[in-house]
């Protein structure tokens, strides 16, 4: 009977750990997916304020 229970706690603690790796994991990717959204969006901005800039220029 301890085997199973020993059995059964290592599975417990093996799928509490993938999940907290999985999380941590997410996290990280989340937060460099949000950096370079960012970059790409100031980059956007500058370029259009060069767009406008240039579109009265002509004017």
């Amino acid at each position: 009977m301890s085997h199973f229970q020993a059995s059964r706690y290592s599975d417990r603690t093996s799928s509490q750990l993938k999940a907290e790796t999985r999380e941590a994991t997410s996290l990280e990717v989340w937060e460099e997916i949000e950096e370079e959204r960012k970059a790409v969006d100031e980059r956007t901005e500058r370029l259009r304020a060069i767009r406008l800039a240039r579109e009265n220029d002509a004017s």
